[in-house]
């Protein structure tokens, strides 16, 4: 028996259109969740959508929105209460960075980048995090990154982007302890999705030395952890060991190496965004 749309419980995924978020998207709609998917690309929110319904009796709610935009998250908040779709659980993966030196980047696109990473996380979390507490159940899954505990020259925004969501998250999750919403920060490193084509980061020395996780395995990984209620879930090996040298490492050694790392060498490979398949639970 199908089951009833009406009766399921909503799941809220911001930057649903590739990578990590479709993965996500995948991990709860096998979860039994109606899924409620936002991002600034029309089309493949579309795809996406349409990938998904064909395999379940319930397609998606998709939302096309820039939430870089100022007013956007509250915007959708509203949007989300008068359609009657109130998610128990909320995914914050919507994200860009940019590679360069930060007075030499584009100053609207860097300030976009807080608004997208910090401003729009930060109030979707409190907005949609109040009615959770309100309701005594729900939960909330910020995706940061390994880069958010390391300095970052050449990536300067959002590496301290990625560090505010996991403080942030940290701090949310002890406030919120006994309330009955979970909440996690999921830091995965290098992954397969369209992130480093925006950030300019084909060919960097970092893409050309590392072995990048498959979006599937970060989702599945983070969304296992969420559920054993981790407050902060590091997917991999050696990016879990990238974060213990966070703590063991001086800033006057990590600060020319993360700066090395986020420089443009020949011969780089390119990574593009390939569309998921049905196979949601790979290993690669």
């Amino acid at each position: 028996m199908n089951p009833d749309p009406d009766q399921q419980p909503i799941a809220l995924i911001t930057g649903a259109s590739g990578g990590i978020g479709e993965a996500f998207a995948y991990e709860l709609a096998a979860d039994g969740y109606r899924l409620v998917l936002v991002a600034r690309t029309v089309n493949e929110l579309a795809r996406v959508a349409d990938d998904l319904a064909s395999q379940s009796s319930t397609k998606p709610e998709c939302i096309g929105m820039d939430l870089s935009q100022p007013g956007s998250a509250a915007a959708l908040s509203a949007l989300i209460a008068e359609r009657g779709l109130m998610p128990e659980v909320l995914v914050n993966n919507a994200g860009f960075g940019l590679m360069g030196k930060t007075l030499a980047l584009d100053v609207d696109e860097q300030v976009g980048m807080i608004n997208l990473n910090i401003t729009a996380l930060t109030e979707l979390s409190v907005l949609f995090g109040r009615h959770m507490a309100a309701r005594g159940k729900g939960g909330i899954i910020n995706v940061t990154s390994v880069a958010g505990s390391l300095p970052g020259p050449n990536m300067s925004i959002y590496y301290a982007s990625k560090a505010y969501i996991l403080r942030f998250t940290e701090a949310l999750s002890a406030e919120l302890k006994g309330s009955g919403v979970q909440v996690t920060a999921v830091a995965p490193g290098v992954t397969r999705t369209g992130f480093h084509k925006r950030a300019g980061m084909e060919r960097s020395v970092l893409m050309k030395y590392s072995i990048p996780m498959s979006s599937e395995a970060v989702a599945r990984i983070g969304y296992q952890g969420f559920l054993r209620k981790r407050r902060v879930v590091t997917t991999g090996v050696f990016n879990k060991f990238a974060m213990l040298c966070s703590l063991l490492v001086p800033n006057a050694v990590l600060l020319p190496v993360t700066g090395w790392l986020h420089t443009k060498v020949a011969g780089a490979p390119e990574l593009s965004q390939q569309p998921l398949t049905a196979k949601r639970h790979s290993d690669e």
